[in-house]
């Protein structure tokens, strides 16, 4: 399976091939353990079913291995997830 920017659905499939990918791309760099470290905040925000679809949606578009560069940046949960939120172009309707 590809990725393109022309992605406009989602099916549960994909978000897990997403967010296996993210986490490959950190295995090198910080190891299984810290790959994981690193993916809690994304795994927690899309497997609680807090994650839009439209969210979800701009997250597949994008290259794994850059957002798992913007959540190796560290800090909280919520300032993980709104750095990949920025980084994605995704903002919040209101």
């Amino acid at each position: 399976m590809t990725i393109t920017s022309r992605a406009t659905h989602v099916s549960q499939t994909m978000i897990d091939n997403t967010l296996w990918w993210i986490e490959k791309s950190l295995h090198k760099q910080y190891g299984v353990t810290g790959a994981e470290r690193i993916m809690a905040p994304l795994l927690w925000y899309v497997n609680t079913g807090r994650a839009p679809v439209s969210f979800l949606v701009k997250l597949i578009q994008k290259k794994p291995y850059l957002i798992g560069r913007v959540l190796a940046k560290g800090g909280s949960y919520d300032e993980a997830i709104q750095r990949v939120k920025n980084y994605i172009g995704y903002r919040e309707e209101v």
